[in-house]
This record gives C-alpha cells, sequence and structure tokens, in this order.
C-alpha cells in the first residue's frame, strides 16, 4: 500500500491507515530522500514503540546513523535535528489528534516539515539495496533546544498552570519554564499515551481543570500544549479561555507595533486577526492550512511570524517549526513588556461569532472541487463576495465569510464560518452544510 501524506505528514488509525509495516517502508526511503544521518522521536501513545522498533529496524538496514531522543515534543526533535548535523529525522505521533490514531512528521537537515509533494516524488524513487555500510544507534539528549528557551528572560515573576496534558511536554515544559520562572506548576504532567487528563487536544471543553486551578489559585496564567507540543493554548489570569484567535491576533497587535510585516495566518482565522493587524498598517497575507504549507508560504513571502488559529504558531527567528513551549514563553514576554494581563491583551480584540463543523466523508468519497461550490457559497454569503481558492474554497464578504476544505489529517471535510452578526452564521453554517450534503449525495 503506498505511503499516504496529508497535511501534516502521514497519520491515520493506527492498524487501519498506520501500522508497523508503513513504519518499515518509511524507514527504507527515507535514507535516499534525507540522508544516513537521521533522528527519531515519539510522543507517549501506546502504539508508538511499535512504530518506533520497526522504523528503526528498517532504517538500521539501510545502514543509517540513528539516533533516537525518545520521548520529546515535536518541535524539540525538529530544533535538533537542525543543530546536530543530522540530515532529517521523523517524529511519530498524530499531535492532537485521537488517541487511536498515530503517524509521522518528517523533517528535513534545517527542522522544516516536508511539504506534501516533495515527499510524494522523492517516495517514488527506487529503493535502494540493503546497505552494506555501518549502521548505528544512540540516545538523543535535546540539551541544545532546552538551553535555547531556558535563555528567554522574563523579569516578572508570573505565577504559571502548565497543563501538558500527559502528552510528549509533561516532562520537558515544566522543567523549561521552571529554568525561566522557578514558581511555575504543572497539572497532568506525567506521559501517558492514554491522555487520561484531558485529551490530546486543549480546547475551551477540555480544558476545566486547567481554568478551575487558575482561577482558584488566582494565577496569572494557564497554558496548555497539546499532544506533541506544537500547539498551545491560553488561558487567563480569570480562569476564562479566550477564543485563540483572539490570542493570535493580540500577539500580532504587539509584533505589528514594531514592523510592517509580512505576517501570515491560514485561510480560517478570524477577521478579528486582520483587523488588529490592520490598525497598526501591517500587512497580512493568508495561506493554506497546515504546518509545512503555511511554511512554505511564509519562505515565499519572507514573513517573520506565521501563527494558526489552533495554536501552531512559527517564529522564524528561532527555528522554522511549529512551537507550543516556545510561543507561550514569547507570548508571555510580550505581555510583560506591555505590562498587560491576558484579559487585557484581548479586550479589544472582538469575538466574532465562529462556528468550526467537520462531517465525515467515506475513504473513496470524492474530494469536493472548489468549482461545484463556488456559484452556490457566493448566494449564501450574499453581495460583496469574493472567493478565495488557495485552500479549499473561502467566500467572505465585509461581515462575514465561510471556508470549506478537506481536511490534511482525518477523512473529514471542514466547514468553518464566522461572521458579526450571531444569526447570519447560523444561517450560513446551515446552508453550506445542506450544500455539501447534496453534493456528496448527487455522487454516490
Amino acid at each position: 500500500m503506498p505511503l499516504q501524506f496529508g497535511s501534516s505528514g502521514i497519520r491515520g488509525r493506527y492498524g487501519d491507515t498506520v501500522t508497523p509495516n508503513t513504519a518499515f517502508e518509511l524507514g527504507a526511503i527515507l535514507h535516499g530522500i534525507l540522508g544516513p544521518r537521521l533522528a527519531i522521536g515519539n510522543d507517549p501513545r501506546l502504539s508508538g514503540q511499535a512504530l518506533r522498533a520497526a522504523f528503526v529496524s528498517s532504517a538500521l538496514q539501510m545502514g543509517d546513523e540513528i539516533t533516537d531522543y525518545g520521548l520529546i515534543p515535536t518541535p524539540a526533535l525538529a530544533y535538533q535535528i537542525s543543530h546536530t548535523g543530522s540530515h532529517g529525522g521523523v517524529m511519530i505521533t498524530a499531535s492532537h489528534n485521537p488517541i487511536e490514531y498515530n503517524g509521522f512528521k518528517i523533517f528535513n537537515e534545517k527542522g522544516e516539515a516536508l511539504e506534501d509533494s516533495s515527499i510524494l516524488q522523492s517516495a517514488t524513487r527506487t529503493r535502494r539495496e540493503l546497505a552494506h555500510e555501518k549502521s548505528s544507534i544512540r540516545d538523543g539528549h535535546p540539551q541544545d533546544y532546552e538551553r535555547r528557551l531556558s535563555s528567554i528572560h522574563l523579569d516578572k515573576k508570573w505565577r504559571i498552570i502548565l497543563d501538558p496534558g500527559n502528552g510528549a511536554t509533561s516532562r520537558m515544559a515544566p522543567r523549561i519554564y521552571r529554568n525561566v520562572v522557578p514558581t511555575a506548576t504543572a497539572i497532568n504532567s506525567h506521559p501517558d499515551g492514554r491522555y487520561p487528563g484531558r485529551g490530546p487536544e486543549p480546547t475551551r471543553e477540555s480544558l476545566t481543570m486547567l481554568s478551575r486551578i487558575v482561577s482558584e489559585t488566582k494565577a496569572d496564567v494557564g497554558i496548555a500544549f497539546d499532544g506533541d507540543g506544537d500547539r498551545f493554548y491560553i488561558v487567563d489570569e480569570r480562569g476564562e479561555c479566550p477564543l485563540q484567535d483572539r490570542i493570535l491576533a493580540s500577539y500580532l497587535s504587539f509584533l505589528s507595533r514594531e514592523s510592517k510585516g509580512p505576517f501570515l495566518v491560514p485561510v480560517d482565522a478570524s477577521m478579528a486577526v486582520d483587523e488588529a493587524v490592520a490598525r497598526n498598517g501591517a500587512r497580512l497575507v493568508r495561506g493554506p492550512v497546515g504546518d509545512a504549507k503555511l511554511l512554505a508560504e511564509m519562505k515565499k513571502e519572507k514573513a517573520s511570524f506565521a501563527g494558526e488559529p489552533s495554536g501552531a504558531w512559527i517564529h522564524a527567528e528561532f527555528h522554522p517549526c511549529p512551537d507550543g513551549l516556545l510561543s507561550g514563553l514569547l507570548y508571555l514576554k510580550q505581555l510583560e513588556q506591555l505590562n498587560l494581563t491576558v484579559s487585557k491583551a484581548v479586550e479589544d480584540i472582538p469575538e466574532y461569532h465562529m462556528v468550526r463543523k467537520s462531517l465525515a466523508v467515506s475513504k473513496n468519497a470524492p474530494i469536493v472541487e472548489v468549482s461545484s461550490l463556488s456559484e452556490d457559497l457566493q448566494r449564501i454569503i450574499g453581495p460583496e463576495a469574493k472567493t478565495d481558492s488557495r485552500d479549499g474554497i473561502r467566500v467572505s464578504s465585509p461581515d462575514s465569510w465561510v471556508l470549506v476544505r478537506e481536511s490534511g489529517t482525518e477523512p473529514v471535510v471542514r466547514v468553518t464560518a464566522e461572521s458579526k452578526k450571531p444569526a447570519s452564521v447560523t444561517r450560513i453554517v446551515k446552508d453550506t452544510l445542506e450544500l455539501i450534503n447534496r453534493v456528496f449525495k448527487g455522487r454516490d
């Protein structure tokens, strides 16, 4: 079965689209794509060890020199790759996806996630015969990454509650944050592939424990991470969870006071982000969803920062991988410089009415073609509708927009809509879901 690549590498249900055989296949081809010196790491998912063993076995047969970091956040592995002479590496993770999923994120020697097209082209190369050169495997230690983040200086004695969610950041995040702020404390900080604390994805609904503890202890901020640490989520000093688009907009408001950009966000970010940047006369560019694609657009635009509403932020000055641990520290640094609390930072950022829906589709279902939806979506949005087809289809007006795109990581079609009026977003979502159902039903 050919390897299937999505917007964040290879990902799927373990035992279905992701198996030890998938890992073995990957181990056999990466030598020819990246080179023989490879780094590997994993999150704590229960299936990770079987995938790791299969990958390592195959890679060693090819004569590779493996540095095994074991349990490590994705951004830490990417940083280590770019600072230790590795030709590339593989992170075994399904990030924020449910626990029955697993997968692989693939990085080049710069610590950049490879784009889908480059992987697919390389994967079609003829596999070399078993190598005769001497292979090796050794343990890796992420001192370079920990040193870099621990060097970030904060003057304020922040009262921080961390929530690694039993994921890949469980050990490292408390260690790094305590190097910067010795009083930082943590919950859900023992790695467990069953994610018993709250699940791999930090959301308003899953962070009730963190919110309660922040409020009860009168902490300044709560910071949660997803399953592999490339995303973060902020809880304010009142224990409330601002829409993370507003956190992104507030950070871009900070940055755009000092630089005119360009800054990059994906097509599913809130209108509030555009408004925050425009107020400071800076330039904002929208790109595709998915960190590898967003990174490619970031390099093209020579942007210093790219951020997704999911909390996956790329800081070009540090490294080209989305980094939740780094983003949390840099957000606190901006708050400190402006003497703001989290709630004050987002106070002037509107929370418009946004709805995100997902429709499960069969693996054999046809791709939703932009041309088949454009005209109908323009009618749904109304006068002054503009269409953007760089990733799925996004139709917008000054007050509302809707985005329809296929997920790059799950067999679903995602619908995101936003409006300045609650009744409008309800109607837009209802009409769009009915449209998509008609399109799929008509093609069965």
